[in-house]
């Protein structure tokens, strides 16, 4: 049986490995330690927003949300790109040397934006957001191939997407 003090100690380190947010849009959370995603370079255009969390939008739906930490009225809906945009390859092998690890270790997703009218939602294939699924370290990619477009149209007309170079 653990004393008073090896108690007391567990619970401070179970409640130091949980961050609480409160925000506008999706209340009160609780964010275990071990969800956290670090960017050290912060995001484009956000530089001091690090720590993010992914929450799901809805079940079922493919889009989620990722939620600053630090800031927690920022949130970007995001999304696997395969849901969305079968024929693009995502940059697995880039990301994996980027983030020093294996491809099999890698989440991808993009940043969506959506319009007042949703049939004009896009989604950022020229900066995909990936993720080390062990440390949760993650970094916003800036590919520099023209086929990536930032701002693909999900529905309507579309520019080709690039393949894995």
């Amino acid at each position: 049986m653990a004393s008073v003090a090896e108690q007391a100690t567990e619970t401070g380190r179970r409640a130091a490995d949980v961050v609480h947010v409160a925000s506008s849009r999706f209340g009160e959370l609780d964010v275990p330690g071990d969800r956290v995603l670090h960017f050290p370079q912060g995001l484009i255009g956000f530089p001091r927003a690090r720590r993010f969390v992914i929450l799901d939008h809805r079940p079922g739906s493919p889009f989620k949300w990722m939620l600053c930490l630090e800031e927690p009225d920022v949130a970007f809906a995001v999304v696997e790109p395969a849901t969305l945009v079968p024929e693009y390859e995502p940059p697995l092998e880039l990301a994996a040397r980027t983030l020093g690890v294996a491809p099999a270790d890698v989440a991808l997703f993009v940043i969506v934006t959506i319009p007042p009218d949703p049939t004009a939602m896009t989604v950022n294939l020229m900066a995909p957001v990936v993720v080390d699924l062990r440390t949760r370290r993650s970094r916003q990619l800036v590919l520099e191939d023209p086929r990536c477009d930032p701002s693909y149209r999900v529905c309507g007309p579309r520019k080709d997407v690039a393949a894995e170079t």
